[in-house]
């Protein structure tokens, strides 16, 4: 790794950091959503308000590692075609990202309308996003195995 350019250290930084993020919000929101829904009791308002600045988080951290591996794929890569597990990998990257954008955009309306979320269209957004971030995962050990 002796010579890599300092550009690559802080798009990696940035890359593990943003997925750390993610992972953690979307672990927590489960339990808190699990939790809600065993109690069967909607969250007050401020676990909701919380839930919210946590999805927008994740949104936000989805972006940069969208940004951050383009960027590493360029420049280490040059673009290259990586075979078929990297492109598994951005397609369940891509579904997660849509997953999160509709997710938010609901919940955003549903805060303004001051509605509850509708559960019928959460839990299938969280399943999808769920499998798709197993999709990533998988393609990604399988395209950087060495």
């Amino acid at each position: 790794m002796i010579g890599l350019p300092m550009e690559i250290y802080i798009l990696k930084f940035l890359h593990f950091l943003s997925i750390f993020i993610a992972g953690g919000i979307g672990i927590g929101g489960a339990v808190v959503q699990s939790v809600h829904l065993k109690a069967k009791q909607p969250p007050s308002p401020l676990v909701g308000r919380s839930m919210q600045i946590l999805g927008i988080m994740g949104l936000g951290s989805l972006i940069v590692l969208w940004l951050t591996g383009l960027a590493l794929h360029g420049i280490i890569y040059q673009g290259a075609y990586l075979g078929t597990a990297f492109a598994v990998k951005l397609i369940g990257a891509t579904i997660l990202l849509l997953m999160s954008i509709i997710g938010n955009i609901h919940i955003y309306k549903s805060s303004m309308n001051k509605t509850p979320p509708n559960a019928r269209l959460m839990k299938p957004i969280t399943s999808i996003g769920r499998i798709a971030l197993i999709f990533v995962l998988a393609g990604a050990v399988v395209t950087f195995n060495s």
